[in-house]
């Protein structure tokens, strides 16, 4: 830790002479890192912090610059998760599922404290993530959110390293696509294109608040239009990948059965594919590469399922088999013959002896955010009180009325409180309790870590496929 460069830089001149002490710096290019050891523990703090913190625009604007110049030098390269899903699809990387991690506080040290536990158990793919909504709340744009976490690895003395960044739930709002649908699909749209003008090449695009569960209709009627809008956007950036020149395909998910709905079932998701590659064949994309996973809902919640006292349950009763289920008799006609990958949401805040059971139900991919926002409110509660007070505070007095409508107090202050951490980031970076929350992360993803990838790996050289359950 190396907190004492938390330090506010008065000018964007003030940036670049700051970087020319330990880079080589050719006009507004970085070319080589003249003194890593400098960087790594002490300039890129400064840089972070102001990157995060500054009121003044061009500051900020310059530490961001600054630390993508940076990572550029030192090969750390924003990638699309296609090349690992295929592999994944084809049945290879079992029995492993992928973290997700959605860093809503303090994301440089949330950061750190992940790819260290990823780093110590030879964790094989890690993808840190920001949903559409929580751009809003926790202050963070794509391009403040994808500096920091190149300014995390950078800390960290990494170089010549992929990275994964992800926009998780690129959501359509039903209400306001009916009062001016082509207004909303925009919105989508110039949401997509900020993300992967910012290196951000993984995209997660849900229109599952579009499908219908009528016992009536036939799966393809219910997915109709979820699979529709879900087309639209999938042409939308395959068609910008046409018209630029990206180094990568840029990965795409779906979402087949809205978070905190009715459970899915595999024939739904079948339905949404087969429906997906009509609609983006009509559209001109039909030969494209087709998404590489979809989230379904097998009974979680955004925010977990907590009891009266706030704190999560000890028992969630999720169907783990729909996502067996969707892995072995999924089909997707873009991708013929290989197995249909799927994503599990609202998992951070689920008992621990649960994640076991994602890589043996061959799940994908695992979204975790809320529990590691736990972990920042009690270690702040417990080493910083005066902050855990004014934090509390500004939970009650921006949001009382929705903390009262929940059926207890505390289960509407940890529901709620999300919302205040776009006033309190620069109070999180220079609370004393800094340390304490990076070691105490680090420990939380660790265990959640060790459960994706280490449990289910073969502990004497390989497994023959014929001796595995399926």
């Amino acid at each position: 830790m190396s907190q004492k460069y938390y330090v506010d830089l008065p000018s964007a001149d003030a940036v670049k002479i700051l970087v020319a002490q330990v880079c080589s710096v050719d006009n507004d290019s970085v070319v080589s890192v003249s003194n890593v050891e400098q960087l790594v523990n002490e300039l890129i703090y400064t840089l972070q912090f102001n990157a995060t913190t500054s009121e003044d625009l061009e500051v900020k604007q310059a530490a961001m610059y600054w630390i993508n110049e940076i990572a550029r030098a030192l090969d750390v390269r924003p990638s699309s998760n296609c090349d690992f899903y295929d592999q994944k699809a084809q049945g290879e990387h079992q029995f492993f599922t992928v973290p997700a991690i959605n860093s809503r506080m303090m994301t440089f040290h949330t950061v750190r404290a992940a790819v260290r536990a990823a780093e110590t158990l030879g964790l094989p793919h890690i993808i840190f993530e920001l949903a559409l909504s929580e751009v809003g709340y926790t202050a963070q744009q794509k391009d403040e959110y994808v500096a920091l976490v190149k300014a995390a690895y950078i800390s960290l003395g990494l170089s010549n390293r992929e990275i994964y960044l992800q926009a998780d739930h690129y959501q359509l709002d039903p209400k306001k696509y009916a009062a001016d649908s082509t207004k909303e699909v925009q919105r989508l749209k110039d949401a997509i294109t900020k993300a992967i003008e910012n290196e951000v090449y993984n995209i997660d695009i849900d229109a599952s608040k579009f499908e219908t569960a009528d016992p009536t209709k036939t799966d393809r009627e219910n997915q109709s239009e979820n699979a529709h809008l879900t087309a639209e956007l999938f042409h939308f950036i395959r068609e910008y990948e046409r018209a630029h020149s990206l180094p990568c395909t840029v990965s795409i998910g779906g979402e087949v059965g809205e978070v905190g709905g009715e459970n899915t079932k595999f024939p739904q998701v079948n339905a949404y594919l087969e429906l997906l590659h009509e609609h983006a064949r009509e559209l001109g994309s039909g030969g494209a590469k087709g998404l590489s996973k979809v989230s379904i809902n097998v009974g979680s919640a955004h925010g977990g399922f907590r009891g009266p006292d706030g704190k999560p349950l000890e028992s969630v009763p999720l169907d783990f088999t729909a996502h067996h289920d969707v892995f072995m008799k999924g089909v997707d006609p873009t991708n013929s013959g290989k197995h249909v990958l799927s994503v599990q949401h609202g998992a951070s805040t689920l008992p621990k002896q649960y994640f076991a059971l994602f890589p043996a139900m061959h799940v994908a991919e695992i979204h975790l955010a809320t529990g590691f926002q736990d972990v920042v409110w009690d270690i702040i509660e417990a080493n910083d009180k005066d902050l855990f007070q004014k934090m509390k505070n500004l939970v009650l007095e921006k949001y009382g009325d929705k903390v009262a409508s929940y059926e207890t107090e505390a289960v509407g202050l940890v529901k709620e409180r999300k919302n205040i951490t776009q006033y309190v980031k620069r109070d999180l970076l220079l609370s004393p309790a800094v340390p304490r929350i990076e070691e105490a992360l680090e420990r939380e993803f660790s265990t959640i870590f060790n459960s994706l990838y280490r449990v289910l790996q073969p502990k004497a050289g390989q497994v023959d496929a014929g001796d595995r359950a399926d």
